[in-house]
């Protein structure tokens, strides 16, 4: 999926420029702000934008490749409006993937995928979308 998809009224240049792989750069910049779920696996966050003051929603999965140690691993990165921001921290522990998967269908994904045996992919999407994870 190389489609930049809906960039909408999100972000600035700084933390969400047309190259995906600007954007994963920019990436490490954000604050945190917001720890949704803590798994060893699974990992959700509220990240925001330090020019801005964008919020995004973070996601990570992993699974355990216990043959060789190469764990395929997933990164999504949304960004979200303050009022999406607030319904999700609110959630607490009732915060479910398929209440993820359906944020921001449509708009503009940032997601950077590590397969095994395959080097890092940066590209853009749509919407989020959980994957697998232990």
């Amino acid at each position: 999926m190389s489609d930049g998809g809906s960039q909408g009224n999100f972000g600035c240049e700084h933390c969400w420029p047309s190259a995906a792989g600007a954007a994963w750069e920019a990436r490490g910049t954000h604050t945190r702000v917001a720890e949704l779920i803590d798994e060893s696996h699974f990992h959700v966050m509220i990240l925001v934008c330090p020019h801005c003051a964008q919020p995004f929603i973070s996601v990570f999965t992993e699974m355990i490749d216990w043959k060789d140690g190469d764990d395929p691993q997933d990164w999504s990165l949304l960004p979200i409006t303050r009022a999406e921001a607030t319904d999700l921290t609110q959630q607490g522990d009732w915060l479910t993937e398929p209440l993820l998967n359906q944020l921001g269908p449509g708009r503009r994904c940032l997601r950077c995928a590590h397969s095994k045996g395959v080097e890092e992919h940066v590209f853009w999407s749509t919407g989020i979308s959980v994957g697998p994870h232990d």
